[in-house]
């Protein structure tokens, strides 16, 4: 789907119901039981609730518009999965591997690590003006925080790529001059650690926007090969560019639940590649649920919605005016202390740099993998962090919370309170200087204490 490209929009009216476009495909917004009752929960009927977690957009070609009739994994059922790994006293921390270091005889692997459009590619790998890349510190903060309750860890031994056949060249993919398309034979890099050399295969970027890609299912080989015996999950960041399959273009990450390891790449959240995939920073979560950016991306079902007016007298809002409801008869203004409204005016005030947001997309996505870890399917109750997503550009419209389905699968093997993660969360979005994330805890934090959400 190209990406919508609205001017100056102020994101005056939000909406928090799935898109126009979810009817047209069939998705309806599933309810969900009361983990305090047998009683189903109508999420739309509470204001709070909703001003809190929103329904999923479901734009054209988003995970859910391909698969409306996605199956729905109650609080129950994820408690019932017979393949779900429970957290033990002897298994129970989370480890965080840093990518893997680069021997000098296969130095020109640093260059793969980044986009052929990159002045940095041509730098050697201790050149510290090269950009700055997600640092596993970091990683391991917003782990631990993500996951409250439960010790994370960085994996102790050290991982590097070398040569797979020792004394001899890196066995480069090639390309046919004729076709530009990647040989089918394999080609081959080892990835050594502490106890032996594996064979990594890789291949040329069918995209071209890397050099080279390596193989995502050796390399959960290789968190198998390495887990540790106190590890309820292992999470395996990598810098390079990755496939699976050959019909493949690029993979972004994987978990193993089952096997209990999850492996990411952090090189396509790179923001000097968002106009590469179509991503629309301006509508990224929240700005995401701004009704205008909505009705654009779905123009055929946009045109039969009703048009809301403005109050009399409106002309365009001011940073201090109020954001407006999308609701029936018309706009109703909302609270300021609710958390969508706090996240979204500081997103409009206090934007990250491109560092801290190629940090943040990259966090994201190893929580949302680590959660397959324990046993959390895609959700399709609420718009939350462990949706399935189709494209880049929708990851970037998704948000960084849990809904209440999602919370409780987490904060029950972890053993974590639901206010103290919260806070534990807060906190590092002060560090950090994530704004948006910070007001939206803010705000839910604010809620909970009188009651609601």
């Amino acid at each position: 789907m190209s990406c919508q490209r609205l001017e100056d929009c102020r994101h005056e009216v939000i909406t928090l119901t799935s898109s126009p476009h979810a009817k047209e495909v069939g998705y309806q917004q599933k309810e969900h039981r009361s983990k305090t009752s047998k009683r189903k929960s109508d999420n739309s009927n509470d204001p709070q609730e909703s001003l809190t977690f929103p329904a999923p957009l479901v734009l054209p070609e988003d995970d859910l518009a391909l698969d409306p009739d996605y199956s729905a994994q109650s609080l129950l059922s994820w408690q019932r999965l017979k393949e779900r790994n429970a957290v033990t006293q002897r298994r129970n921390a989370i480890y965080v591997a840093a990518p893997p270091g680069i021997d000098p005889a296969v130095d020109e692997v640093v260059s793969w690590t980044y986009p052929n459009t990159s002045k940095d590619k041509a730098r050697s790998q201790d050149d510290a003006s090269r950009k700055a890349r997600p640092d596993v510190t970091n990683i391991v903060e917003y782990i631990s925080a993500f996951y409250h309750g439960m010790p994370v860890k960085r994996f102790p031994s050290p991982l590097n790529f070398t040569s797979w056949e020792e004394g001899k060249p890196l066995h480069k993919p090639t390309s046919s001059k004729r076709t530009k398309k990647p040989k089918a034979e394999p080609t081959f890099i080892g990835l050594r650690t502490a106890l032996e050399n594996i064979r990594i295969r890789i291949r040329l970027s069918p995209d071209s926007v890397y050099p080279a890609q390596l193989n995502l299912d050796d390399l959960l080989d290789v968190a198998i090969s390495v887990l540790p015996p106190d590890a309820y999950a292992l999470l395996f960041l990598v810098s390079h560019d990755l496939y699976e399959d050959d019909d493949d273009i690029f993979v972004c990450g994987r978990a193993y639940g089952g096997s209990r390891v999850a492996v990411i790449s952090t090189a396509r959240y790179d923001p000097d590649l968002d106009h590469v995939h179509g991503v629309d920073r301006e509508h990224a979560w929240p700005a995401s649920h701004c009704e205008r950016f909505v009705k654009a991306m779905c123009p055929e079902a946009s045109a039969s919605m009703s048009v809301k007016k403005k109050p009399k007298g409106s002309k365009g809002r001011t940073s201090s005016s109020p954001i407006l409801l999308s609701s029936s008869p018309g706009p109703v203004s909302i609270s300021s202390q609710s958390p969508l409204y706090l996240a979204l005016t500081r997103h409009m005030s206090n934007r990250p740099d491109t560092a801290l947001l190629h940090l943040i997309r990259a966090s994201l996505t190893a929580a949302h993998e680590l959660g397959h870890c324990f046993g959390m399917d895609h959700c399709v109750y609420y718009a939350c962090c462990m949706q399935g997503s189709a494209s880049l550009a929708e990851d970037a419209r998704q948000p960084p919370y849990l809904c209440p389905v999602c919370e409780q699968k987490v904060l029950m093997p972890t053993g974590g309170d639901r206010m103290e993660r919260m806070q534990k969360l807060r906190d590092l979005c002060d560090q950090w200087g994530w704004a948006s994330l910070g007001g939206w805890l803010e705000g839910r934090m604010a809620f909970k204490q009188t009651g609601a959400s």
